[in-house]
């Protein structure tokens, strides 16, 4: 397969396809017609930002991926989450080595990361 195609983000489509949705499955959880998903997913209407969250709910996407889904270029956006990479540098840095140890929200490791900072340079001081 092509390396650019597998780059490419998400069409709204294959997000709704992974979500193992049809469209008429995912137009009645969101209470609007058939032919509305149909002209979110050829780019011809874009959903209200109600829609968009309820969308989002429903595919288990971030509103960010759905964007990008729509084309929309987000790059200048900040991530709502963390991503793997960036809990594996951290747990690390704050060594952490359980998953159990792991707090049940992100924000909170960063807080405790910030803190650790604090705490480096007092030390060097």
């Amino acid at each position: 397969m092509n390396s650019e195609l597998q780059n490419e983000p998400p069409t709204l489509k294959t997000l709704r396809e992974s979500a193992d949705l049809t469209q008429p499955q995912l137009s009645q959880r969101l209470g609007v017609g058939i032919r509305i998903i149909g002209d979110w997913e050829s780019g011809k209407k874009m959903p209200r930002f109600d829609n968009a969250i309820a969308l989002a709910r429903e595919l288990g996407a971030s509103l960010k991926e759905l964007a990008k889904s729509m084309r929309i270029d987000v790059s200048a956006v900040a991530d709502d989450g963390i991503s793997l990479a960036q809990l594996k540098a951290l747990c690390k840095e704050l060594n952490i080595t359980e998953v159990d140890d792991l707090p049940d929200d992100w924000r909170q490791l960063k807080r405790s990361r910030h803190s650790y900072d604090k705490r480096q340079i007092a030390n060097d001081e």
